[in-house]
């Protein structure tokens, strides 16, 4: 068993006729394929020296299976935790959302379409985003930042969302438009609060309890 940011792993070994030590991840099982003759603790020694791209390879993972809600196909799309139907039509490049029907009309039925309707429908995430951002600006102004950053959002695929303290920037993945409100608001107090506490310490998760008490709810929706 090994620790690696509050999460734990089971370790198994398995000694096979290799020359080199591989590692491979599954779900909280690290399995290390070692040459026969390597010792246990040489296993567990260049485990540690992984920790990091453990916990990277972990975290993606993770965020993969949480995408529940992500278009993968067929004719039900969700906006903001609400099922649309979609309608897909050959022509001219417009979207049109009316009476719980999103009509998405493009030059083809490529995957193209799609991010051309993830596009689209930034403007509306970006709205309450900005919404929100507006809200919570006080509580980095009570601790000393007194800044106000700039929102982008694009289609990402490893993150909800990721705060440039450098350039006073948040980015929230345009995913987040099928997930519900609080969704939404605890991934913004959470890049937000990165301008105050640089990683995810114990202090960094109060100041996020502090401004949304109800954030691990939302956290749990994320991973459903």
């Amino acid at each position: 068993m090994i620790e690696i940011k509050g999460i734990r792993f089971e370790v198994e070994i398995v000694h096979k006729k290799i020359k080199n030590l591989y590692l491979r991840l599954n779900d909280n099982r690290i399995v290390a394929s070692a040459p026969l003759r390597m010792p246990d603790y040489e296993v567990y020694r260049f485990i540690e020296s992984k920790r990091d791209w453990i916990y990277r390879t972990y975290d993606y993972m993770s965020y993969k299976k949480r995408m529940g809600h992500k278009y993968q196909g067929g004719d039900i799309f969700y906006l903001f935790d609400e099922p649309y139907h979609l309608e897909r039509l050959i022509g001219k490049k417009n979207v049109l959302i009316k009476d719980k029907t999103i009509y998405l009309s493009y030059k083809d039925d490529s995957e193209d379409s799609i991010k051309y309707l993830y596009k689209y429908l930034d403007k509306y995430l970006m709205e309450r985003a900005l919404a929100l951002l507006n809200h919570h600006l006080p509580f980095l102004e009570d601790y000393g930042y007194h800044q106000i950053p700039e929102l982008k959002c694009r289609i990402m695929t490893s993150k909800w969302g990721v705060c440039y303290t450098r350039k006073n920037s948040i980015c929230i993945s345009s995913y987040l438009i099928h997930y519900p409100l609080e969704c939404l608001e605890y991934i913004m107090v959470h890049e937000m609060t990165h301008f105050i506490v640089p990683n995810h310490s114990k202090r960094f998760y109060e100041v996020v309890g502090n401004q949304m008490p109800m954030y691990k709810e939302a956290v749990k929706l994320l991973k459903q």
